[in-house]
């Protein structure tokens, strides 16, 4: 498989996490818990991501990472 890969489809998934809470905030349906759980979650994902290279992984460790993260968000969301 392609290097940029998994990258790519970060990116993708990413930007449907995006649309989906959008379309939660147009609609009215966005909550204030929504908003603080969304940047909890990235000063979390950083940390992580900190972690991860301390204990000596690589940017393919992250990004993996971060998948999984953008991956739980999009089936949350979309329930």
């Amino acid at each position: 498989m392609f290097f940029w890969y998994p990258v790519l489809t970060l990116m993708i998934d990413a930007m449907q996490v995006i649309d989906m809470r959008l379309k939660l905030i147009a609609s009215g349906k966005g909550s204030s818990e929504e908003m603080f759980l969304m940047v909890n979650e990235k000063v979390d994902a950083l940390a992580e991501a900190r972690n991860i290279l301390v204990r000596g992984g690589n940017s393919q460790h992250v990004i993996d990472n971060y998948r999984k993260i953008v991956a739980a968000n999009v089936v949350r969301l979309s329930a």
